[in-house]
């Protein structure tokens, strides 16, 4: 363990649930199992966290939370970890935080960037009923270059899926989407409280 990252991740699962059909409300939640490979690491930084509206709410499962930092359009988030919590044997992680006005456009972006080493990646967007994905894709951003990938999973035209197995330590893997636009009388109903 001594020549590893300070953690290794066995399973991280990133779940971007969109609440309204507008794209103004959503939330992540990004559930991982994480395994400190040095016995005095006292911090965990989740980092790279960004979208095109604001982001707030900020939660931990264990732990507590510093104030988020932002640098160039991203934030980073430090846990600090209590002693009691050992994470030489591995623990279970679960940050959650809220996202407006981040969606509202026909075309929506889930983004991770691998800062530990990794088995298995997961990312999931549900979008609400009303408005249907009309394609996704999921590609690898690495070096400044752009790596498609195996088409994810589409299923109930509300929920997409991707998998990836062993992701690249440095590179941020995008499942991007394309989703009907909302239809004008929802959107009147917006602006008019209908």
């Amino acid at each position: 363990r001594q020549n590893k990252f300070a953690f290794t991740i066995n399973d991280l699962k990133k779940i971007l649930r969109v609440h309204d059909s507008s794209g103004s409300k959503a939330t992540v939640t990004q559930t991982q199992r994480i395994t400190a490979c040095h016995s005095d690491n006292s911090e965990y930084w989740f980092r790279n966290i960004r979208a095109i509206g604001s982001i707030r709410n900020f939660r931990i499962s264990n732990g507590h939370l510093a104030e988020p930092i932002r640098e160039n359009g991203s934030y980073h988030v430090c846990m600090t970890i209590p002693p009691e919590l050992n994470m030489i044997d591995g623990s279970d992680l679960t940050l959650t935080y809220e996202y407006e006005d981040a969606f509202t456009q026909t075309e929506g972006l889930l983004s991770h960037t691998v800062d530990n080493e990794t088995r298995r990646l997961h990312l999931e967007i549900e979008l609400p009923k009303g408005r249907t994905v009309s394609s996704a894709r999921l590609f690898c951003k690495r070096n400044g270059t752009e790596e498609p990938l195996l088409p994810p999973v589409i299923s109930g035209d509300t929920r997409i899926e991707a998998y990836i197995k062993n992701p690249i330590v440095g590179a941020e893997y995008c499942l991007q989407w394309h989703w009907s636009e909302e239809g004008i009388m929802k959107k009147l109903g917006h602006f008019f409280k209908i």
